[in-house]
Order: C-alpha cells, then sequence, then structure tokens
C-alpha cells in the first residue's frame, strides 16, 4: 500500500484525475447539486431516515434509537425499525441537517463514487501495477452500471464503497495466504476496519454482502491453514516469527497502525449498539406467511449486453426469463465485463485457488431464488434481503479481469483483441449512461426542482401550532406489499408524501417502510380509513384520484378524527380529489392559505385548523375513533368483490380467476373473519361453497359467537352450505376456523407463502326471502 514507487506528481495527476471524473459524473446525472434530494417514489424516503435519526437517536453512553413512537402511523404509532437503514448515510445526513437542509446525500453519493475508484487502486496498484488498479477503479464505479442506473431512486444499493473494498481487502488476503505471500499487519487492520465500516452501508443488503465476503474467504484461508499444518507445512514455531514480525512492523508504521484501530473502535462504538437494537426490535415481528415482496433475476441475464438496440431497458427479457427484476440491468453486469472476467480467470487457472471463495459466493449470489434456490437464507444477516444482488457482480468479476494479459498473443492478434474490447467498453457505457439519460421508470419527476414556493410552504406549517398535520389522502405501506392495497391505492403517486416532515417536522398520518408487518396497520384498518380511500383503479401503479366524495357519515368521522387530535392543519393535495370534494374540504375546514408542488404528488394545499376545532383536542378520544358503515348487501358478495367498504375482513386473499372467468378466494389460517356492522337487528343467510384440499381438515363455523357448523373434511371435498340466522345491531362477526393449512401440519403448495386453508368458491350475505 505504500505509493514510494511512484512520483510524487503522477499521484497528485492520479487523485486529480478521480476527482475530475466523479464532477463530470456528478454534472452528467446529478440535478441541482444546491438543493436537496428529491423526485418522488422512493427518492424522498432517503433523506427521511436521516432525518428520523436526527430527531431519535441519543446516547446514554451508547447510542440508542427511539423506534417506537406516533411520528408517523398518527396517531396510533409504530415501531419504526423496518426502515431501509444505512447508519453511514443516515447519521452524516442527520448532523448536516442539524444546520440546513442541503444538498447532502447527493454530495455523499459522489464522495462515496471517489473513494470507491481512489480505494480500490491504493490497494491494488502495488499487486496489479498502475493500469489495472486504476481501471478496475473505474469499473466498479462509472462501469457497475446496476449502481449508476439504482441512483436516485435506491441510492442505498448504488453506495457500495466500504463493501467494495472489502470484497478487494478480501482476496488479497486469501491470494496472500494461498501463495505463500507475507500477510502484511496493516493489511489486516485495513481489513477489520473496512469490515466495520462497512456495517455502517444498507443493513438489509450491502452491508451484508461485505460480511458473506469476510465469512467465506475467513474459512476458506481456516481450511486452507489447516491442511498445511497437518501437512506440516506449517509449524508453531512459524507463527511465532509471524508474530514478532507484526509487532516491529506495527511499530514501524504507528500512525497509520493507530489510525485504523481508532476509526475502527469509533465506528464500532456507534454502529454496533443501533445494530443489535434493531436486530432485538426485528425479533418482536414473525413474518411467518407474510408476503416478502421478493425479485429475483434469473442467471441467463448474465449474457444480455448493453448494447443500443439490445439492452435490459430496450427489450422485456421478463417475459422470457420468468423473473420479478426490480430495476433496469438487474443481472445484466454487461459483456465486456464478462469477457474480460472470463479471461482473466482462464489466464489464473494455474492458481485458480486465489479466487475459489470469489468463485463460491458468485455461484451462491448468481443461482439465488428465493424459494427454490435460497443461497442466501444460510447467512443470518441477509435474513430480510428480497432483491437481486447485481449490485456487486462487476466487483467480483471486476477481481476476476485482474489476471487478463494478452502477451500470449501475436501482436496484431493482441492489437486486435484490445481495440474490439475498447470498442466494446465505450459502446456499452455509451448505451447504459444514455438509459440513464433518458429512462427511469421508477421516478415520476426524474428532473424535480423545488417550487419556488416551496420552503416557504414547509415553514409556513413548521410555525403552526399543533404536533401533525393531516395529509389527505395519506399513503400507509411496505415493500413487501402489505397496506398497499386498502392504505396506499395511490402507491406510485405519494407513497413519499410522509417524508415531507423532515421539512415541516410535524407528525403525519402516512409511513412507508421497506417491510411492512399487519399488525403495524391494524389500528388504522380497525379505525375504517380503510374505506375511505375510493380509486379510480385497483393498481397501485394506475389509480390517480378519488372517484367521488364523502358521504355524510364518512365526513363526521373525519371531522371528528381531525378536531380531537392535535393537527395543525390539513395538506390537501387536490390532484386527487373531485372539485366538488375540493369545495367540500374548503367549506368544512376553511380556506387555504398556502400552497406549493411536491414531487410525484402534485399540488399540495395547506388548510390550517381552525380555533374553534384547536380547542376541542381529545387525544383519547381522537385514537380510539372509529367509522364502522353499515352492512350494504350489494356489496356482500366476496367472490366478486375484493374490498367492500362495509364488511372488514381478516384471513382471506384477493380474487383469483382463471381464463374461463371462474372465480375464487384463498381463505387463510388460522381463521378467516367477516366484520359488518346494522343499524337494527334482521335476518340474513350466509352461503358459501369450498374445496379442501388437506387430509382431516376441520372447518368450524361461528356467528356471533354461536357455532353453527362443526365438521371435517377430506382432500378432494366440495362442501355447500347455507346458514340462516339473526344479525344484531351493532357488530357482527362470522368466524370461519380451521385444523391445518398450507405449510402448518401440511404442505400442498411449496411455492406459495399464503396460509392457504381452504378455497372458497361462493361467499356471501343475503337477506332472507
Amino acid at each position: 500500500m505504500k505509493i514510494c514507487s511512484y512520483t510524487k506528481a503522477k499521484f497528485i495527476a492520479l487523485v486529480l484525475l478521480f476527482i475530475i471524473s466523479t464532477c463530470i459524473f456528478g454534472l452528467l446525472f446529478i440535478n441541482n447539486l444546491t438543493e436537496p434530494l428529491a423526485g418522488g417514489s422512493d427518492v424522498d424516503i432517503w433523506e427521511y431516515i436521516g432525518f428520523y435519526v436526527n430527531k431519535n437517536l441519543s446516547f446514554s453512553p451508547l447510542p440508542k434509537l427511539n423506534l417506537n413512537n406516533n411520528q408517523v402511523l398518527y396517531p396510533y404509532g409504530t415501531n419504526s425499525v423496518f426502515q431501509p437503514w444505512a447508519l453511514e448515510r443516515d447519521i452524516l445526513y442527520a448532523i448536516l441537517h442539524s444546520f440546513s437542509s442541503g444538498p447532502w446525500l447527493k454530495i455523499y453519493y459522489l464522495l462515496t463514487i471517489l473513494v470507491t475508484a481512489f480505494g480500490s487502486f491504493i490497494l491494488l496498484f502495488r499487486d496489479y501495477g498502475y493500469a489495472r488498479a486504476m481501471s478496475f477503479g473505474y469499473l466498479v464505479t462509472y462501469g457497475n452500471f446496476y449502481a449508476v442506473l439504482e441512483y436516485p431512486v435506491h441510492i442505498s444499493k448504488a453506495v457500495l464503497h466500504w463493501t467494495t473494498l472489502s470484497f478487494i481487502a478480501d482476496f488479497l488476503i486469501v491470494k496472500r495466504v494461498c501463495l505463500g505471500e507475507f500477510l502484511s499487519i496493516r493489511l489486516i487492520l485495513v481489513r477489520v476496519c473496512l469490515l466495520v465500516l462497512s456495517l455502517g452501508q444498507d443493513l438489509g443488503y450491502i452491508a451484508g454482502f461485505s460480511l458473506t465476503s469476510f465469512t467465506v474467504s475467513t474459512l476458506f484461508i481456516t481450511v486452507v491453514v489447516c491442511y498445511r499444518y497437518f501437512k506440516s507445512k506449517l509449524v508453531f514455531n512459524h507463527l511465532l516469527l509471524i508474530l514478532k514480525r507484526y509487532k516491529k512492523e506495527f511499530w514501524m508504521y504507528p500512525r497509520i497502525s493507530f489510525f485504523l484501530i481508532i476509526l475502527t473502535t469509533i465506528a464500532a462504538y456507534i454502529y454496533i449498539p443501533l445494530i443489535l437494537q434493531i436486530r432485538r426490535e426485528t425479533k418482536n415481528f414473525d413474518f411467518t406467511g407474510i408476503s416478502s415482496g421478493y425479485l429475483w433475476v434469473h442467471p441467463l441475464r448474465l449474457f444480455i449486453p448493453f448494447f443500443p438496440q439490445f439492452n435490459p431497458a430496450n427489450i422485456d427479457f421478463k417475459q422470457l426469463f420468468g423473473d420479478i427484476p426490480e430495476n433496469i440491468g438487474a443481472g445484466s453486469p454487461g459483456w465486456f465485463l464478462l469477457i474480460v472476467a472470463t479471461m482473466g480467470l482462464w489466464k489464473a487457472h494455474k492458481k485458480i485457488i486465489i479466487y475459489l471463495p470469489l468463485i463460491l459466493i458468485f455461484i451462491i449470489f448468481v443461482f439465488y431464488h428465493p424459494i427454490n434456490f435460497p443461497t442466501l437464507n444460510i447467512f443470518p444477516w441477509l435474513a430480510f434481503n428480497r432483491k437481486p444482488i447485481s449490485s456487486i457482480y462487476p466487483v467480483i468479476l471486476g477481481l476476476f479481469a485482474l489476471e487478463v494479459n494478452l502477451n500470449g498473443l501475436h501482436e496484431h492478434q493482441r492489437k486486435l483483441v484490445s481495440v474490439l474490447l475498447v470498442c466494446l467498453a465505450c459502446t456499452e457505457v455509451y448505451t447504459a449512461y444514455s438509459i440513464k439519460l433518458n429512462y427511469n421508470p421508477y421516478s415520476i419527476d426524474k428532473n424535480f426542482l423545488f417550487d419556488k414556493t416551496f420552503f416557504t410552504y414547509m415553514n409556513y406549517i413548521k410555525k403552526q401550532p399543533g404536533e401533525a398535520v393531516l395529509d389527505w389522502p395519506f399513503c400507509v405501506a411496505g415493500g413487501n406489499g402489505v397496506g398497499s392495497a386498502s392504505l396506499c391505492p395511490y402507491y406510485h403517486l405519494n407513497s413519499g408524501v410522509f417524508s415531507l416532515r423532515r421539512f415541516h417536522e410535524k407528525k403525519v398520518m402516512g409511513q412507508y417502510f421497506g417491510r411492512l408487518h399487519p399488525s403495524q396497520i391494524e389500528p388504522y384498518l380497525q379505525a375504517g380509513w380503510d374505506k375511505l380511500f375510493f380509486p379510480d383503479s385497483r393498481d397501485i401503479f394506475k389509480a390517480s384520484r378519488q372517484t367521488r366524495c364523502f358521504k355524510t357519515e364518512e365526513w363526521s368521522f373525519l371531522t371528528d378524527f381531525y378536531k380531537f387530535n392535535d393537527f395543525a392543519g390539513i395538506n390537501l393535495y387536490v390532484n386527487f380529489l373531485p372539485e366538488d370534494c375540493i369545495a367540500k374540504f374548503y367549506k368544512s375546514f376553511g380556506t387555504p392559505v398556502i400552497e406549493t408542488v411536491v414531487p410525484s404528488a402534485g399540488r399540495v394545499q395547506f388548510i390550517p385548523k381552525p380555533s374553534n376545532l384547536r380547542n376541542q383536542v381529545n387525544l383519547t378520544l381522537g385514537a380510539s375513533l372509529k367509522f364502522e358503515p353499515l352492512l350494504d348487501l350489494s356489496e356482500s358478495n366476496l367472490i366478486k368483490i375484493n374490498s367492500p367498504r362495509s364488511l372488514a375482513l381478516q384471513g382471506l386473499s384477493d380474487i383469483e380467476k382463471d381464463n374461463k372467468s371462474n372465480s375464487w378466494r384463498w381463505a387463510l389460517g388460522p381463521e378467516t373473519v367477516i366484520s359488518f356492522q346494522l343499524a337494527k337487528s334482521q335476518p340474513l343467510k350466509l352461503n358459501f361453497k369450498f374445496i379442501n384440499l388437506i387430509a382431516s381438515q376441520n372447518v368450524d363455523v361461528e356467528i356471533n359467537g354461536v357455532a353453527i357448523n362443526k365438521n371435517s373434511y377430506e382432500v378432494g371435498d366440495q362442501v355447500e352450505h347455507s346458514f340462516k340466522f339473526q344479525g344484531t345491531v351493532g357488530l357482527n362477526k362470522i368466524i370461519f376456523r380451521y385444523k391445518d393449512w398450507n405449510k402448518h401440519n401440511t404442505t400442498f403448495a411449496p411455492n406459495d407463502v399464503r396460509l392457504m386453508a381452504i378455497n372458497f368458491q361462493e361467499l356471501l350475505i343475503l337477506a332472507q326471502n
């Protein structure tokens, strides 16, 4: 890691070259380096997490986060543990946000690219020379197409600096051990430091990759050392000599040694307690049987090039492979990297042992499938991974390519191959960067610039009395799909509006989490908020506005909720509402005093809470309110209507259909509950028909606490019943209880995570004739 073999001028020139390259990259792809990061969709989430840390991090004396509060999902509150934490990014933003709202994450992203490129060179040039080390630095930054395309929508997967350097350090350590070269104490200290620093990157994904590399490499080295020991190639006295040499080396370079130790200690003090706290909190939630919203890429995507008319953005390979990639370039590092990596491995076949850990990791990553081949599940730190691992492919392939050497070819062949490779690299860079500049399906407002009224608007809200603001419509959703259909029908437009609290600093009703447990949205569903959304499409990526305004009882609930809770006012997103509904908001709550435009969600107007309503705040009453519409028999056919407004459903999947228009719904274990309200007692009838696929299945039916059916069924039984009952005033409940369900005692659908018990062919409530 010494640079004494290079002149000072060359070293300065190298630093300037990396800085200039990073600046050019920033000018190309980062809009407006003077304002905060914004653009709608997931883009708005990343700053918010740093803001959350700013408001909730304390030291006593160890760092601790306040995770359980009602700052979001107001007024009910929740555990905010399922954020896409990246502690280095979040803490850095928290510190800088204390001074002002600025372009901190944009600058941070550029700095991580610079660290990756320059750090790669520093680690590699002693072993592989100036040209290869520098080329590797460029390949794993500007040539990592998937990571480049991920910014800014998924910035956490575009920031790879410490993890990339960790892979390099592991490779160099394995190389030293396997080839019998001296392993310096400085390289060991660097690796330990990188291991701890990498814990500050995205915890669900990127940090786990660094831990995976460290684990696999360490186990491999252990096997090699043990083998040599038992073959008498390694003696104990030799180990003592190495330790003495380490002691001498340590005191030869005390400044760098102490710097690495101090940096490692500080990072460990900050990160490890917080990671352990986050891990403890996640253990409080059982996700068994709950959709993870997993994504995966087919291994054949490795062979997709980035050519102008043949690339991952131009052709829908999902139709061909049947996989679920998250973004453009998932699983596709490009032909140039694939070819030079293959050439490098072929050239290094005589010392292939140094690449065995990387080859194993690459196989684990490439062939991962969350259900059929869950290779990553062997690593506990990747337990919440639900996305492709494409951003690490270029790092591994780049390390394979380090051994490329064309000296064995004749001069004209060498020139021809070199020219072809350069042309291929330029073509793929041009194509990938053109995609980046012209196409981004996940960012609605990718060129978003803050409206001139934006900060005035947010500061106005910030100064208003009241602890919260009511965003209407709001969004509660998880990246695993929980809550989206019921509480965030306009997901693609307003999933990030909650994050505006980083500017106005009020509590909010909505929240997007990387993963959401059904218990976290239960207070919203019990209160009936899902019954106040009337989207123009059931597709959360197509719905754009409410189809109607509120009826009398719906206005009554909203008004009571608004006055009893401590709201500063309403953020009214007028693009989502019919004109008559906007007028009714004005009539009921007052006229707006200020207006601006926000990413994706569009125009928003602030209506301050009138003093006559502010004087009626009663937080206990406000949190206990429930909107319970009366049963509407016109929507009680649950095989035709997914989400009836007047019935609350639990333990029932969405409607499914075949190509013959036959419909069905899966009942989910351990029970299915249908709840509804009646204004007066009336005779009703429950009709249901189901198919059973579980041996010795019991299905018990209970209506308003009275058991009306207890039977056992065998596989293939088709059951049809009709029960008359007297509906009572107020709350009524129909409960189906099951003895068994998929993945409980029986598994009949191994590739389906749902806890399927019986298959309803008919399920409806009728008035008795």
